[in-house]
């Protein structure tokens, strides 16, 4: 069973490099499925963050989280503000997961850009990159994205 994972998350990590960007999402939408990325608006994000040795600051393109979540149209449950209540969890190909707060990057609330990079330093990434500016160091930073659930 863990031999069936491991070759799943690797024909993942494949798949995006051979085709077109795209991430698989799942959970509190309308249209679950493969949202793809390059056909989105793409926002230029510039961050720095702590290491363990030093600091290093990076400038990265791609997709805002929020309209990649559009396109997939979040639904809510029946309530007042009910919208507020998601959190999004980012997943990579090595199973490394971090979650993001609808608040965090709704324009009302906290607004960051928090972006799906497809470009970091006007280079093209192997596969998308969860970028969340603003935080200390890089621990939201997900490599190899390949899905998100709305909860």
């Amino acid at each position: 069973m863990k031999f069936c994972a491991a070759a799943m998350v690797l024909w993942a990590g494949g798949a995006w490099a051979a085709g077109p960007a795209t991430v698989q999402v799942s959970g509190m939408v309308a249209h679950p499925g493969p949202v793809a990325l390059a056909g989105l608006k793409q926002v230029p994000v510039a961050a720095s963050f702590r290491t363990m040795g030093d600091e290093q600051a990076h400038r990265w393109s791609g997709p805002l989280l929020l309209d990649v979540l559009a396109a997939a149209s979040v639904t809510d449950e029946p309530g007042k503000k009910t919208h507020m209540r998601h959190v999004i969890l980012a997943r990579g190909t090595d199973g490394y997961a971090v979650a993001v707060a609808i608040g965090e990057i709704e324009p009302v609330c906290e607004g960051k850009q928090v972006i799906l990079a497809l470009t970091e330093d006007d280079k093209k990434l192997a596969a998308p990159r969860l970028v969340v500016p603003g935080d200390t160091h890089f621990a939201r930073g997900v490599h190899d994205l390949v899905a998100l659930e709305v909860r």
